[in-house]
């Protein structure tokens, strides 16, 4: 494990008193640090993902002052683990409660990329930071049976995979004299980052579904499993299925979870949650805010149009795409290379845009987060759409914070008179897609 340990304190004193102050009921956090030896034309900018499983989980993009630090207060309604994005390939988890501050020192000098964590939970942060950041490529080779399989057979194959990766955690365990702590988030991690791979399971039928679901492996009604942000993924594979089965959990926060991800009919009740604060975050009224596009500093994009391939410079690409394709209705996919979800739904709608290639409905899509070179090698394949990679990562940040992205693939659809909107609109894979396009013709 490479780890940074600079000179930081005469800075952190300088924003301590401010920062390290905890006001016990507000369900926010305070994020600051800086970023050392940027290079010229380096990235300046940052993401702090709040990962939260409700819709109103905020994702900042916060750029750089002037002598390369940042201070951001995002929401956070209780313990568990946030994301810090710098560039392309730095991701940082982080573990932090209400009230927390963290602070993170980046070396944009060092191949890979350095961080040290201070501030609250200092010690378990700066452990369990580049352990995850260790482990996590041991469940990357983990292939799962189809999701009809029967539970009987399907169950065992689950379980030895999480058994296989848990060995070569202990093992890093040992080797690195992890904390039991960080080891119980670093094994907490392990099950549901496998869980995310069988989502969609569904078995024989719904008493299978549910038996893998619920299944004691996962010990629902534990709390430390919240700590981990992936955990909520499984609670929501679960509710879409059975929303009823938050009302069997104790009252707690893995019940508010379960509550937020239910695809039930109707809104629980407020007395129903342990956090009374997280309820009405999610389930107060509240106007939706427009896309705005005009924070997207004008840079360099490559678009591929047909056969051909140009490179722009000084656009804003949405708006480049509202001017260039002024008066039809543009169905945008927000994507990156490295999104096995965002390649396989973009190769399944092949046939959904030669449907429409003969109306004036366009197709496009932008790559954010990604490499020019799996790029070059995609784009080919992929056919009656528009494509435009975005090589800077200061400009991808500010799309994605424009676009209000808490993730890849995200879906958009602009108007013939140039107004974007991310409400309803349906998935590449959805069957809904069709004649949701019909209705914009």
């Amino acid at each position: 494990m490479s780890r940074l340990f600079p000179l930081f304190m005469v800075l952190f004193a300088t924003i301590s008193p401010a920062i390290t102050a905890k006001a016990a009921t507000v369900d926010s956090i305070t994020v600051a640090g800086r970023i050392i030896n940027i290079p010229p034309k380096g990235a300046r900018t940052i993401i702090i993902n709040e990962c939260d499983i409700s819709p109103k989980s905020e994702r900042r993009v916060v750029d750089l002052d002037s002598v390369v630090e940042f201070r951001e207060r995002i929401p956070l309604s209780f313990g568990h683990t946030f994301t810090l994005n710098y560039k392309r390939n730095l991701f940082v988890n982080a573990y932090a409660e209400p009230g927390d501050s963290i602070f993170i020192e980046i070396d944009a000098s060092k191949s890979p990329l350095e961080f040290h964590l201070s501030g609250d939970r200092a010690e378990l942060n700066e452990e369990y930071a580049h352990a995850f950041a260790d482990v996590t490529p041991f469940s990357y080779n983990v292939e799962l049976p189809a999701d009809t399989v029967a539970l009987a057979e399907y169950m065992p194959i689950f379980k030895a995979a999480i058994d296989s990766c848990r060995k070569l955690i202990d093992d890093y365990v040992a080797a690195n004299s992890i904390s039991p702590e960080t080891a119980r988030m670093l094994y907490n991690g392990n099950i549901y980052d496998i869980a995310n791979l069988a989502c969609s399971y569904r078995g024989k039928n719904p008493d299978e579904q549910l038996a893998f679901f619920t299944d004691q492996i996962f010990d629902l009604t534990n709390p430390d499993n919240a700590k981990v942000m992936i955990f909520p993924y499984h609670l929501s594979a679960l509710g879409r299925s059975f929303p009823e089965y938050a009302a069997r959990l104790p009252k707690g926060v893995i019940r508010d979870i379960m509550y937020v991800v239910s695809d039930s009919e109707t809104a629980p009740r407020r007395d129903d949650f342990s956090n009374p604060a997280y309820f009405d975050r999610v389930y107060g009224e509240e106007n939706p805010a427009e896309l705005d596009i005009s924070g997207i500093t004008d840079g360099n994009i490559c678009v591929l149009e047909g056969d051909s391939v140009i490179d722009l410079d000084r656009v804003n690409p949405i708006d480049w795409l509202s001017r260039r394709f002024s008066g039809r209705p543009i169905y945008l996919d927000v994507s990156a290379t490295w999104c096995g979800p965002c390649r396989e739904s973009i190769a399944i709608s092949e046939s959904i845009r030669d449907h429409f290639k003969h109306s004036d409905i366009l197709f496009a899509i932008i790559w954010l987060k990604s490499d020019m070179e799996a790029w070059t090698k995609l784009a080919p394949t992929i056919h009656n759409a528009v494509q435009i990679f975005i090589p800077d990562d200061d400009m991808a940040n500010r799309i994605m914070g424009a676009l209000k992205i808490h993730g890849f693939p995200s879906y958009y659809f602009i108007d013939r008179q140039g107004i974007i909107n991310s409400d309803g609109i349906p998935r590449f894979n959805s069957s809904a897609l069709a004649d949701f396009l019909k209705s914009k013709i």
